[in-house]
């Protein structure tokens, strides 16, 4: 107790050496916490295109141009997809789940409409029912189609009405929002993945450039295990070779060269380099701190106290200084958090992931997609630094006092 007094009215007394290594101290916790939240938020945001159609990956390959551009056709960047190329990509370490879809173009003399038949799933139809604003949603056997809440104003379509696909009648069961979900594989007319295999077989413009079958498709969602992301995107180039399109927030990032700097990655390093430029300032500090007082330590060991007191009485010292500034970062990284509220991030989606033909004004879509992400303190990761500023800072008063002590006269007598 006495050991502590004595500690607590030495850092009131060298109160500007204190003040120093508390900063100091505040500055590694309060980097190493704002910018691991920054990073996880910008993560956050560039993983959201993509997962708003409720995949990590969107798999397709870019194909040729029809003969002709009228009826059924396959957009330029959705050519078959080998059904061997499917199962290999669905047997991948890493790979969750693999959502099949077939992704068309009508094009008619009145007019044009997207079309995307997908499989049942997360990233399929139970997706667009969670968009539902009106009607039922679709059933893997149904002969029915969902329609875009801007194409049905658009086309003063409502449930219950019949819309020609391709040749072929198909009542209207519900609407969706689709722009709420994002603008990903966003089409105007929806249908269970069987119809829009068979009308792309009986397409003539399809079958003039692919051995399209009824159980084939064009356009993969895959959920992939986060930390598998980067191998499996890697394996999907390999497998598709230079014509294949892996879109996923891998892709996302290279376009926001901008905020790289704020990637994970680079936001732990540059934590790491001002932890290391905090924990110097610990060491000058401390180490300064223990030479000027020389002549005051010999004097405690001329009085009585034990060697092992002393060192107590410094790693006190600093404890109390390193859980200060510990303290300090912390509330000062909650308060900036606090005051940025969000960040937001502003992509333009490739071409290929909302095409749509460029000779038809009226069937172009804005591309441009902001993303507000919440910034919020990584706790675990605040938690790392405050045990790490701690660790520092106790290692460096321990440090410094390891040494066998000297005589207290031989220091008096230098003094």
């Amino acid at each position: 107790m006495i050991t502590l007094h004595y500690a607590i009215q030495e850092l009131a007394f060298r109160r500007s050496r204190s003040l120093i290594t508390i900063a100091s101290v505040a500055v590694a916790v309060l980097a190493a916490v704002l910018l691991t939240a920054l990073a996880t938020s910008y993560g956050r945001a560039v993983h959201a295109p993509v997962e708003t159609v409720g995949a990590d990956m969107v798999v397709q390959i870019t194909g040729d141009i029809p003969p002709k551009l009228e009826g059924l056709v396959f957009p330029h960047p959705n050519a078959l997809i080998p059904a061997n190329a499917v199962e290999n990509i669905r047997g991948m370490d890493g790979v969750l789940s693999v959502t099949r879809a077939v992704y068309l173009w009508e094009l008619a003399p009145d007019h044009y409409q997207s079309v995307l038949g997908i499989e049942d799933g997360e990233a399929g139809l139970q997706s667009l029912s969670e968009r539902l604003i009106e009607g039922r949603p679709l059933k893997t056997g149904d002969s029915a189609v969902l329609i875009d809440s801007d194409f049905a104003a658009k086309r003063s379509l409502k449930v219950g009405t019949m819309l020609d696909v391709g040749g072929t009648e198909f009542p209207v069961v519900g609407i969706v929002d689709a722009a709420r979900g994002g603008k990903v594989v966003r089409a105007d007319v929806y249908m269970p993945i069987a119809p829009a295999q068979r009308l792309a077989t009986a397409a003539p413009q399809v079958r003039a450039l692919y051995p399209f079958g009824p159980d084939d498709a064009n356009l993969l969602l895959v959920k992939v295990d986060r930390q598998s992301l980067e191998g499996v995107v890697q394996k999907v180039n390999a497998l598709l070779g230079k014509k294949g399109i892996v879109s996923s927030e891998l892709s996302f990032r290279e376009a926001l060269s901008g905020v790289l700097f704020l990637s994970q990655r680079m936001g732990l390093i540059v934590a790491a380099v001002i932890a290391l430029f905090a924990a110097a300032f610990v060491l000058r500090a401390t180490a300064s701190a223990v030479t000027e007082r020389r002549r005051e330590l010999a004097v405690l060991q001329a009085i009585g106290w034990p060697w092992q007191r002393i060192r107590q009485e410094v790693l006190i010292e600093n404890g109390v200084l390193a859980l200060a500034g510990v303290l300090l970062g912390v509330v000062v990284a909650v308060l900036l958090t606090f005051v940025l509220g969000s960040v937001s991030v502003t992509i333009d989606l490739p071409w290929d992931l909302s095409s749509t033909p460029h000779f038809i004004p009226e069937a172009t879509l804005d591309r441009t997609q902001t993303i507000t992400v919440p910034i919020a303190i990584p706790w675990l990761a605040a938690a790392a630094a405050g045990i790490g500023g701690l660790v520092v800072a106790l290692a460096v008063a321990a440090m410094l006092v390891a040494s066998p002590p000297q005589q207290p006269w031989s220091l008096l007598r230098s003094e």
